[in-house]
């Protein structure tokens, strides 16, 4: 795992990544679109390809109200409590 700095925080806080599930066949995959430009374009063919190649138990779509903010708390125990797995996209 690699560590990283949590922007979020009021100090830098040190951060791992969440250790990686070797097979995404029966897990609850969410898609977050941090509402960037054209993320949705991103997830929709991350989606396909998930239902090409995988067997996830669902697919959930979640979408933060702006990029510029961290997710709100509520979206945020809305995934922890819901998902196994976390995909977020990014684009411009």
């Amino acid at each position: 795992m690699s560590e990283y700095l949590d922007p979020t925080a009021p100090v830098a806080q040190p951060r791992k990544t969440a250790r990686r599930p070797s097979s995404l066949d029966g897990k609850v995959v969410t898609l977050l679109d941090i509402s960037k430009a054209k993320g949705d374009h991103l997830l929709d063919r991350i989606e396909e390809l998930l239902r090409e190649r995988a067997k996830p138990k669902a697919i959930v779509r979640k979408k933060k109200p702006t990029f510029a903010r961290p997710a709100p708390d509520t979206l945020r125990q809305e995934i922890v409590g819901g998902t196994d797995v976390l995909i977020e996209a990014l684009a411009d």
